[in-house]
């Protein structure tokens, strides 16, 4: 199948609304998995700081990629199955 010739479907609502939440519940995640992972490195203020600067650079980029999937049910999925895999890492973590 070729990429570059396939068209992108127009159920943009469903992809803009999949980028909103569930590209927002991923990037919460990933902060908290930079918390986590550099809490017992640096100083004690850094991480913090880190992990909530970190929510709209993934954010802003996920949302982006939503519009790229070709269809919002496979973005649902596909954003989905991230959120779960993001939040078993941070809930495995934190222990």
């Amino acid at each position: 199948m070729n990429l570059s010739k396939q068209k992108i479907q127009p159920d943009w609502w469903t992809k803009t609304l999949v980028g909103l939440f569930l590209g927002l519940s991923f990037a919460i995640a990933i902060g908290a998995l930079v918390f986590l992972l550099t809490l017992p490195n640096l100083e004690r203020s850094l991480p913090a700081q880190l992990a909530m600067w970190t929510i709209p650079w993934v954010w802003l980029f996920v949302f982006f990629i939503a519009y790229f999937i070709p269809k919002g049910w496979q973005s649902l999925v596909i954003y989905s199955i991230a959120n779960v895999v993001a939040y078993a890492l941070v809930f495995g973590l934190r222990g």
